[in-house]
């Protein structure tokens, strides 16, 4: 059910590009190809080619929303996950490059819509810290009947996606090689196979000792 959710998906998907300033910036070349990697029922995660550029701004809503009433993200990455959405809800994002001095490109855009809310991947619930050290962080995390999942962790703040992930089968483990006095943010999902993956577990924010 979840392959057949994810090929329709995939066949209603449209990706567009679109000029929605009033002149074009020859001095702010605008990303390219926006590629739409994952949709779940609330996130989306996407990449892009910079088009040459190192700063990027994009702004998301409800399809039909005005440019400018949106959600507007300002970011250094060429990939994103976004989360918060809606379930079997129709989205927009325009994404364009922020060149500083030189201003901001003419957007380019995409359209996608979440799936529906449909638990065939239970997510992992009650994460918490078990023990810290200045390189370690021990986890526990309650298992909702599945049996393998993915630990994703960074430095506060970083973006989902991004992050050191790791595959594991157990419900208690042990992050190692961190860094010490350093604070991070941790989240666990479940791996169900070819039913795909949970949802992402509520943050984690650990500092580990100095």
């Amino acid at each position: 059910m979840k392959r057949l959710l994810l090929l329709a998906v995939a066949c209603t998907l449209l990706l567009s590009c679109s000029n929605d300033d009033d002149g074009t910036n020859n001095n702010c070349s605008k990303p390219e190809n926006i590629s739409i990697e994952q949709i779940n029922s609330m996130s989306v995660f996407f990449s892009w080619d910079t088009g040459g550029e190192s700063a990027f701004e994009f702004e998301y809503g409800e399809s039909g929303f005005s440019i400018g009433s949106g959600t507007v993200v300002q970011t250094s990455q060429t990939e994103f996950l976004v989360d918060g959405l809606n379930p079997l809800t129709a989205y927009e994002i325009f994404l364009r490059s922020n060149c500083g001095s030189d201003g901001l490109s003419d957007y380019i855009s995409a359209q996608f819509t979440t799936l529906e809310n449909v638990e065939l991947c239970n997510t992992p619930t009650n994460l918490a810290l078990v023990s810290v050290s200045s390189t370690t962080a021990e986890l526990t995390w309650d298992e909702n009947n599945e049996t393998a999942w993915e630990i994703e962790y960074g430095p506060q703040g970083f973006v989902l996606g991004t992050g050191t992930t790791i595959q594991t089968s157990q419900s208690n483990f042990e992050i190692q090689d961190l860094t010490p006095s350093t604070t991070y943010e941790i989240y666990v999902r479940a791996n169900c196979g070819s039913d795909g993956f949970s949802d992402y577990s509520d943050q984690l924010v650990v500092t580990t000792d100095s």
